[in-house]
């Protein structure tokens, strides 16, 4: 045999065994809400440590800015998974007729939200926020929940201004665009540290809020159906991670200092923020109340029935 007839039969065995090497891995496309915060940065570190290829899991992360957002990269399609929608965003969308269903939890509480303001800013603690502007991401997202929760519950008229991401709502806040801004760790931390901002309050403010499912996990209805077993192992994999994640603090802090390009000691402390027991997958706590919140706030105007309850959420995880 020459050495053109042994070149060519390499390339014809590379040919005939790359389409079925390729096809091996299972395609995943994720919707992660706010991708580097704690909570939504664990596929992607998952992803990293090469735990998903280990499965045979091809995954591709998105970022959405999170709320009605990461919903919508579900319903259009264009994601298979999303991953930290707020639960009132996906209560509406399903009662408006989308092919969704919460596959499981995501994070419970919402110790993990906080409030600030500028340092020179006259308003020191939550009782002086009365006619003001207070910042929260995406309309349906958790940082809303919080701020419905809070007029209803402690009886203060202030205006609620959608802002977007959380680089956006600080240079908002910086610039007194908004009176209070809102952020998840790490983000904004730096600044609390160097004395720019002041934290005001944070979201365990609302005691009714403090034990419910706040943020959850979904996919359309076809995706469930006919790749369920799929969805199940990327939750599996995903939940071992998280994990390792929580079993070995010095690598998860470095690893979460250099996704978001702080320090050690902040990456340290935002993870703080996030208990173990709170990044639980089932069983979505507190859902009756969420539904009774998403009505009293008007995102849906009418209660689900029991059978439109029981199709809304098909636990994959356990």
């Amino acid at each position: 045999m020459n050495a053109r007839t042994f070149s060519s039969l390499l390339i014809c065995t590379a040919t005939l065994w790359s389409p079925i090497a390729a096809s091996a891995a299972d395609k995943v496309k994720v919707a992660a809400a706010f991708g580097t915060i704690w909570t939504s940065a664990q596929p992607a570190f998952c992803k990293d440590r090469g735990e998903f290829a280990k499965a045979d899991l091809d995954v591709e992360i998105f970022t959405t800015r999170g709320g009605s957002e990461t919903v919508q990269a579900v319903i259009t399609g264009g994601t298979d998974i999303g991953y930290g929608p707020g639960i009132n965003a996906v209560i509406a969308a399903y009662m408006q007729g989308a092919n969704i269903k919460i596959v499981a939890g995501y994070f419970k509480g919402q110790n993990d939200s906080f409030f600030y303001v500028p340092v020179d800013s006259p308003i020191k603690s939550i009782d002086d926020i009365s006619n003001i502007s207070v910042a929260f991401s995406r309309p349906g997202s958790v940082s809303e929940q919080i701020l419905l929760a809070l007029k209803s519950e402690r009886h203060l008229n202030f205006t609620t201004v959608s802002a977007g991401g959380l680089d956006t709502t600080f240079t908002m806040t910086m610039t007194k665009q908004v009176d209070v801004g809102y952020s998840i760790p790490p983000a904004v931390l730096e600044a609390v540290e160097k004395g720019q901002v002041r934290v005001v309050f944070t979201g365990d403010a609302v005691p009714s809020l403090r034990n419910i499912t706040s943020r959850v996990t979904i996919t359309r209805d076809d995706f469930i159906s006919t790749r369920r077993s799929i969805a199940t192992k990327f939750m599996q994999v995903l939940n071992s991670c998280i994990d390792w994640m929580y079993a070995n603090p010095p690598q998860a802090a470095k690893m979460f200092a250099a996704l978001n390009n702080v320090s050690e000691s902040i990456a340290t402390r935002a993870i703080s923020f996030y208990p173990r027991e709170a990044m639980v997958f089932a069983p979505i706590a507190g859902f009756e109340q969420s539904i009774q919140d998403a009505l009293d706030n008007k995102f849906i105007d009418k209660k689900p029935t029991e059978k439109q309850i029981k199709s809304m959420i098909d636990l994959i995880v356990h």
